[in-house]
């Protein structure tokens, strides 16, 4: 329920196991009753015969028996290793030796949301909250979970369940007051998000969320003390330093929201959003420039989100993940192309185009190694000269320029590098006495500066032969 305004109320939640989903957990759970329904699936609605005190359901991992201890560490490193159905498995098998326990269902609806089974995931939910009907924390995570789904006025109803039955659940109330702030209700909002922070000091989401409903009501000092508040408590948080830059905006001080944009940027360099908000305050500066610049790389990214949608709808598919790769490395983000090209190879092994890459993204990531070994495979493969030249480029940095050169020539390749190339072999020759060979290298890198050299009015312009040219 987070947009480039505010943040995702779990952001601080990283799955990294079953045994943080065992304690902490995001989404919620749906409960059979026929007292109310949404899209034919029946809500949660706690029965009144139940206590109104709150009871949780949270366990650590030692607290449970040895058997479905191995099952739930079985689950964990399923899901640290990606393999969601693995993990879905053994907690199957730990529900059917211990049907009755909430907790369990509750971590497999939360496996089952990773793996975008959300109808499974609901149901699971549902399970848990009619095993445990008072725990407030359930209410919250199902309340979460419908939220993610778009289902506002369900969330709203769990969260204020939640609430009803902990009065100071900062979760709760934060996620509601993302809700009303949604709905514009912004001094509601306001309120719970205040709450929250009564009952959770050190809770940097709520932070976030007020410092920017206050500035949707124009209150822009304290909403700027209540950002750096956020970023006080934690200073990686980009979307905090992102709405910085707004309210500093708002402030007209332009020069505060250049760097809060920029940090932003520097924490989640692929998020478009922020170099948006920065591109329109560096025309508020004149450095427009650098605004362009911004503006390129947003085109950049959207059209990264297009491809990375494109593969996420083919897995297997190797254009497409060629494509994102060749697009991460004119991007300069080589640690990201680099795996995108071991994809291909994991399904293509002998695919002499991506090993050619791959050793590109290497060699720009500082890692010979590496890089010289993916232009050996791809060469065993095929003539390649683009891996030619990248193992020239290796060459030439070990001072090796007969093995440079003579790749740079294989590869048809004649730029700078390659003269200089023929000047350290050159002035090696020099040095070992071979004078003839070494003025023959460097007449050879004279020639190579003077082609690549030549000025380009000596070529027909578009204009010359188009009348229609129109720059």
């Amino acid at each position: 329920m987070a947009s480039d305004r505010w943040s995702d109320p779990m952001r601080h939640l990283a799955v990294s196991g079953l045994a943080a989903l065992l304690l902490t957990g995001c989404g919620g759970s749906d409960s059979s009753s026929t007292a109310a329904k949404s899209a034919g699936i029946p809500l949660a609605i706690a029965s009144t015969k139940q206590p109104e005190v709150p009871v949780r359901v949270t366990r650590k991992l030692d607290d449970y028996p040895a058997e479905i201890r191995t099952l739930l560490q079985r689950a964990n490193a399923a899901v640290v290793a990606g393999r969601n159905a693995v993990a879905i498995e053994s907690l199957c098998q730990a529900i059917g030796q211990t049907p009755d326990d909430a907790s369990l269902f509750r971590m497999r609806a939360d496996v089952y949301k990773l793996q975008g089974e959300n109808a499974s995931a609901r149901a699971d939910f549902s399970t848990a909250l009619r095993l445990a009907p008072n725990d407030p924390d359930l209410w919250n995570n199902r309340g979460y979970f419908l939220m993610s789904q778009g289902l506002s006025a369900e969330a709203l109803s769990d969260f204020n369940r939640a609430v009803e039955l902990q009065p100071a659940h900062s979760a709760a109330l934060n996620n509601r007051g993302l809700l009303e702030l949604a709905d514009q209700q912004l001094e509601a909002a306001e309120a719970d998000f205040s709450k929250a922070l009564e009952a959770d000091q050190k809770f940097v989401d709520a932070w976030n969320n007020r410092a920017f409903v206050r500035m949707k009501q124009n209150k822009l000092a304290p909403a700027m003390d209540d950002i750096r508040q956020a970023l006080k408590l934690d200073e990686r948080y980009a979307t905090a330093w992102n709405n910085c830059g707004l309210i500093a905006m708002r402030q007209e001080n332009w020069e505060e929201a250049a760097r809060a944009f920029t940090r932003a940027i520097q924490l989640d360099p692929l998020d478009s959003r922020w170099l948006g908000h920065r591109r329109e305050d560096l025309l508020k500066l004149g450095r427009f420039e650098e605004s362009q610049a911004d503006a390129a790389r947003v085109l950049w990214l959207e059209e990264l989100q297009r491809l990375s949608t494109a593969a996420q709808q083919s897995p297997r598919g190797v254009d497409v993940w060629m494509q994102r790769g060749q697009h991460l490395l004119e991007g300069r983000e080589f640690g990201a192309a680099a795996q995108d090209f071991t994809r291909v190879l994991l399904l293509q092994p002998q695919n002499a185009e991506a090993l050619a890459a791959r050793a590109g993204a290497w060699l720009s990531m500082g890692d010979r190694k590496k890089a010289m070994t993916d232009c050996d495979s791809c060469l065993a493969i095929r003539a390649d000269k683009e891996a030619l030249s990248i193992r020239g480029d290796l060459w030439m940095q070990q001072e090796n320029p007969d093995r440079a050169i003579a790749d740079y020539e294989a590869a048809g390749r004649f730029d700078e590098k390659v003269a200089e190339a023929y000047d350290l072999r050159a002035a090696m020759r020099t040095k070992a006495g071979d004078t003839s060979a070494a003025a023959a290298d460097r007449s050879r890198a004279a020639e190579i500066r003077t082609a690549f050299a030549a000025p380009a009015s000596t070529a027909p312009t578009a204009g010359a032969t188009d009348p229609t040219f129109n720059p």
